[in-house]
């Protein structure tokens, strides 16, 4: 199969979806956007690979500007992983509390 520039604009576009679909989603859909997110990944960092031996991947401006998509889709998927872990830790800290009343009132606290 060989990759075409149109074929990683469309990837791009799909994780762009996908992290923006996060920010909404429960529990539930954020496991399946979190897939497919790394799926297109996958696919775009193997397609991005195979551009780099054809003329464009020779082309210093759309190297620049594959960098630059590149380096604002790994921003929004931190901002979106550190909300996750945030989210995670109230979580754990609510668990822990509960955890913890529970063995208060079973006398073992």
């Amino acid at each position: 199969m060989m990759a075409t520039e149109q074929q990683l604009d469309d990837l791009s576009q799909r994780i762009a979806t996908a992290l923006q679909g996060l920010s909404d989603a429960n529990d539930e859909q954020r496991e399946v956007l979190l897939a497919e997110l790394a799926d297109h990944l996958d696919a775009r960092e193997s397609v991005l690979t195979a551009l780099l031996s054809t003329p464009a991947g020779q082309d210093p401006e759309w190297l620049q500007t594959q960098l630059r998509k590149t380096q604002q889709l790994a921003i929004e998927a931190n901002q979106h992983l550190a909300a996750q872990r945030t989210r995670l830790g109230g979580y754990r800290k609510g668990r822990k509390q509960v955890q913890t009343y529970q063995q208060i009132e079973a006398g073992k606290g």
